[in-house]
């Protein structure tokens, strides 16, 4: 049986508040051309493996925990939305965060783990962003117009940080009312 699993960094209250003010912000001054990304599902993934054998679960826990063991706590420093892939055909909306030598390290020890398992590493470049929002299928070019109009005002205007003190393992399952989030670990990082 396989699983579809990810690991992510969760957020902390204050950082879904400000997403959901930035969010309820735009939805105020753009067409209803996005889903928004519901408060229990915000987090920033690290590494999504879509079928997971689950044989390989409680190995890829125990290599995580041993490699993370002295992880000291670290800062995220959240700025300014994007979209992915360009403004000229948006499919996701999201809020970027400020590189950190602690958050690649974070990202390429997941990585390498995964990898010992079989499991491909990611091969686009690490971007380190929230989901906050995704553009439905039928926007209109006036819509998508409107939308760049506000944005360009809006996207700078996001700030806010969080201390990280802990990466969690999620399994996903899809239903028709979008994905469900249970925990299968957590690993807490060095105060």
């Amino acid at each position: 049986m396989s699983l579809r699993v990810f690991t992510a960094i969760d957020l902390t209250s204050q950082v879904i508040r400000s997403v959901q003010a930035f969010q309820r912000k735009l939805a105020e001054q753009v067409p209803p051309i996005l889903r928004w990304t519901k408060a229990e599902q915000l987090h920033i993934t690290l590494k999504f493996v879509a079928a997971l054998q689950e044989n390989h679960l409680p190995p890829i826990i125990s290599d995580l925990s041993h490699a993370l063991q002295d992880q000291p706590c670290f800062p995220l420093n959240f700025q300014e939305a994007g979209v992915f892939p360009h403004l000229r055909s948006p499919r996701i909306l999201w809020i970027g965060l400020q590189s950190s030598d602690a958050l690649q390290t974070l990202f390429r020890i997941n990585e390498s783990i995964f990898k010992e398992y079989g499991y491909a590493p990611e091969k686009r470049p690490f971007q380190a962003h929230i989901t906050i929002g995704r553009f439905k299928n039928d926007c209109t070019f006036n819509d998508l117009q409107m939308f760049r109009n506000v944005f360009s005002s809006l996207q700078k205007r996001f700030k806010t940080m969080q201390k990280v003190d802990h990466l969690t393992l999620y399994e996903s399952t899809l239903t028709p009312h979008g994905p469900l989030y249970k925990i299968r670990d957590t690993i807490t990082f060095q105060a």
